[in-house]
């Protein structure tokens, strides 16, 4: 059950409410993947092994459905891996924003499409900076906007290998 706090408890309270998703049904915007060689080239895979890993992997999660501990799962091993920066992993670890009363990250465990959140949290956060000339060239807003475009691009590519239904992924190698 979610709780939406009104802005005077927010004021008063270390609380925030998720992103609310405008559209969660989703799957498909400029980000969108539809072939294998763009996909491994995004998530810089360049072995057939990393394929199959990361095929591995992914069986067990739905980017148009997962949770925000799950999200975590999938960012860490894409920034450990060096598929995304520290800005990119901070969109995957945030998930939907929630927070409790104690600052404490809430709604882990809440089903989501992370397709449309990555994608409406840009949009939202494009059209705030685009109407606050003041932050445009603030130190540090390039560097998170081109983390935000990151990972709406590495949340694609994830999709793409989820939802196909080709087991025999493979990639030209070239020597």
């Amino acid at each position: 059950m979610a709780i939406l706090l009104t802005a005077e408890q927010m004021r008063h309270t270390k609380a925030s409410n998720p992103f609310q998703i405008k559209n969660p049904e989703q799957v498909v915007n400029r980000f969108t993947i539809t072939e294998e060689s763009k996909a491994s080239e995004t998530l810089k895979l360049h072995k057939q092994d990393s394929i199959d890993d990361l095929k591995i992997f992914l069986k067990d999660y739905d980017m148009t459905s997962i949770t925000t501990n799950e999200l975590k799962k999938v960012g860490s091993r894409l920034y450990n891996s060096g598929v995304i920066d520290g800005e990119a992993f901070h969109m995957f670890i945030s998930g939907l924003g929630a927070f409790d009363a104690n600052g404490q990250q809430a709604e882990t465990d809440v089903k989501y499409n992370a397709i449309a959140l990555f994608n409406e949290k840009l949009d939202d956060y494009l059209s705030f900076v685009e109407n606050r000339p003041d932050v445009k060239h603030s130190q540090g807003i390039p560097e998170y906007i081109r983390g935000m475009f990151s990972a709406n691009r590495a949340i694609n590519a994830l999709a793409f290998f989820v939802n196909s239904n080709r087991d025999d992924f493979t990639i030209d190698e070239r020597v």
